[in-house]
């Protein structure tokens, strides 16, 4: 993302860096509860109904590496924020 928002102009590229690390950070630390990870799991579940060998395969991927997936998703926010919040101030 750093890469992309610095590939424009250096105003819009923090803006969207900002626009970027908000959404993650939301996003990220739902899916990193515990109700956020059961809920997208079984969401993914029911959705491959009709394709059995895709179910079994999604139905093996557990809760905790989707809190993985959404606890790095809200350090990459968390993390941009602050870059983006440099940009804007030096940009």
């Amino acid at each position: 993302m750093l890469f992309l928002a610095g590939q424009s102009d250096r105003a819009a590229g923090a803006v969207f860096l900002l626009i970027w690390g908000v959404i993650a950070v939301v996003f990220g630390g739902a899916l990193a509860t515990k109700r956020g990870a059961a809920g997208i799991r079984s969401l993914v579940v029911n959705a491959l109904e009709g394709s059995p060998r895709q179910l079994a395969e999604a139905r093996g991927v557990s809760e905790r590496f989707v809190r993985l997936i959404g606890g790095s998703l809200a350090i990459c926010g968390m993390l941009a924020v602050p870059v983006s919040a440099v940009m804007l101030t030096y940009g």
